[in-house]
């Protein structure tokens, strides 16, 4: 396992924010046990992130990832919450 990595950072961090119009966002609570991340010796992506995600995200097809990890998933659950801005 990974400790004090940018790896425990994004397997930690349960709250997120979506904007549902001007007035309201929608913050959610992501509720799962920590996930055991493994390093990776070697990796290749095979996306047409474009085809996959749009336009925006096109660029990632030409974009050498600056980290690559496996995480051991679990079941997961989301509790919503709606509040204004």
């Amino acid at each position: 396992m990974l400790s004090g990595s940018i790896e425990e950072f994004i397997f930690e961090h349960y709250y997120g924010y979506t904007k549902i119009n001007d007035q309201l966002s929608q913050e959610y609570k992501v509720n799962h046990p920590r996930w055991k991340v493994n390093r990776v010796k070697d990796h290749s992506i095979q996306c047409d992130f474009n085809a996959m995600y749009g336009s925006d995200f096109s660029f990632l097809s030409e974009h050498k990832p600056d980290s690559v990890i496996v995480a051991e998933g679990s079941p997961v659950t989301v509790n919503w919450k709606r509040s204004t801005f």
